[in-house]
Formats: structure tokens, sequence, C-alpha cells
């Protein structure tokens, strides 16, 4: 087997700190580090100061993780935001019962959730139905299906996305071409009908 895990047209970088991370890891040693927080914050950008017992490592589309507990929690910290790191000369006990893969499902799909902070009402085909997976969430699309409306004489389904914001539903779902009408908002409906309207003036 050969893992390549960087997705396409993108260069996979190697944080410098994940060498000392990683030897961390392994030896159950605490971190003392030096965190740069993300983005969707007052203090975003903003550096904090933190000794973690560092649980295990996660690579995700190319990006490295740092799975860790901070005081009595757990969580998910990108590598790439550490701006120092420090190994500890005193060891930590692991918690026996910490499993990692499903540590890291949960959290994913947790964040997954949390971007989908709004709805558009939607009709789509049966072949829409089938395409509605590869134009955003995997499984909100799976779960709208599931709550969508009988097909209709025509085999279209009406149905309730979340979506991350109108901006990002507008790009993921004029993928689905002829298969998908937006019913609302009736911003969201408006832009796809100028959209249509523009495309026609270009096949004329």
């Amino acid at each position: 087997f050969h893992l390549d895990a960087p997705s396409w047209y993108h260069e996979p970088e190697t944080p410098e700190l994940l060498p000392a991370i990683a030897d961390a890891v392994w030896d159950d040693r605490l971190l003392r580090v030096r965190y740069r927080r993300g983005g969707g914050r007052d203090h975003a950008g903003a550096e904090v100061a933190r000794e973690l017992a560092p649980y295990g490592l996660v690579l995700k589309a190319g990006i490295w993780y740092l799975c860790a507990r901070a005081g009595e929690d757990f969580r998910v910290y990108r590598i790439d935001r550490f701006t120092a790191v420090e190994a500890a000369d005193e060891r930590f006990e692991r918690d026996d019962g910490f499993d990692l893969p499903g540590f890291w499902a949960e959290r994913a799909a947790g964040f997954a959730r949390s971007l989908l902070r709004t709805e558009v009402t939607v009709r789509v085909s049966e072949r829409g139905g089938r395409m509605l997976a590869y134009a955003g969430d995997r499984a909100a699309a799976a779960a709208a299906l599931a709550e969508a409306s009988e097909p209709g004489p025509d085999g279209w389904r009406t149905l309730t996305l979340p979506v991350e914001s109108l901006d990002v539903a507008y790009g993921q779902l004029l993928a689905l071409g002829p298969e998908l009408e937006v019913v609302a908002p009736e911003e969201l409906r408006a832009r796809f009908t100028e959209a249509a309207e523009r495309l026609r003036e270009l096949y004329r």
C-alpha cells in the first residue's frame, strides 16, 4: 500500500515542530506549547500558552492535528499553529479508555455540523439526489434526503438542506445544473434565476 494523503493540487507541508511533537506523543511526555488561535473569535491570532498531554496525531487532507488533553478536557490542535513546543521531563499517565479514531471521528463530525449555519429548500430530480452528496456535506445531504418528501409524478422531491451560507450553497448547488431547483430563500432563488438567464444568453 502507498498512502498519498494530500488532496490534488496541494503541495504537502510538514510543520517544523511536528517531529518534536511526535516524540512527545511516543514518549508520553507533557508538552509546554505556545499556540496561535484560529479565526472566528475576537482574539483570533492571539497566542496562548498551554501544557498538554499529547495523545495522538492525525493527518487529515494534508493537515496535521494533535489530539491532546488540556486539564480535564480533550481537544484538537492544528500543528501548524504551534509557535513553540517544549517537551517536559515528566511523563503523563494515559487514559486507557481513550480511542483516537473514535475521538477524531466524533470531533470531525461535530466540526462539520457546526459549519452548517443556515438552511435552503430545494427540489431535486432522482439524478440530482444522487449528485447532492458530492456537492457539499455528505452526511447533511443524506439526512436531508432521508427526510425529503415523497417523489412527485415527475420523480422530483422537496427537501430542506443545511448549508454553510448562501454564498457557499450557491457555488455548491449550481453544480447540479438542471437537476436541482432552489425553492427558498428567495435571495438564493433569484441568484439561480439570474445564472440560468445568463447561461441561456451564452448558448443562444
